[in-house]
């Protein structure tokens, strides 16, 4: 008698197909890998045109502060300032200074003595005057 043998069923492979199946998986790994550093590449790309805009601001706003630190330590500045802030001149200028006449105030507009006795009435007779009045 013979007795059954069991057999299971096994996956065989062969050395090729191992290979095969090892380049797949490293090859997925280096997409991966290579997709990564794309990424990283596009946000060190975007980063560096903020920055090269930062620094173009500043180089220009150092520009305007270099021109203002010249005018301002100038003889020009000076004067300007003297002649607006202070309200000095050369001494051969003429200065002529305006005087305005002071505006008359017109009286506050007072009440005529029938409105002011409109005023002191109390609320409900003037609701009757205005209801119960005859029409004129």
């Amino acid at each position: 008698m013979k007795t059954p043998t069991l057999t299971r069923n096994r996956l065989r492979l062969t050395l090729s197909q191992i290979a095969i199946i090892i380049g797949i998986s490293v090859s997925i790994w280096f997409l991966s890998e290579f997709s990564d550093m794309m990424k990283t590449s596009q946000t060190i790309r975007a980063q560096e045109s903020q920055l090269l805009a930062t620094v173009t601001a500043l180089h220009h706003q150092q520009t305007s502060l270099k021109l203002t630190q010249s005018y301002i330590s100038s003889d020009a500045y000076v004067e300007r300032a003297l002649r607006t802030e202070l309200k000095y001149g050369l001494p051969e200028e003429t200065h002529i200074v305006v005087i305005t006449p002071v505006a008359q105030v017109a009286a506050p507009n007072l009440l005529s003595e029938s409105e002011f006795s409109q005023k002191l009435k109390p609320h409900w007779t003037v609701w009757r005057d205005l209801f119960f009045a005859p029409s004129h």
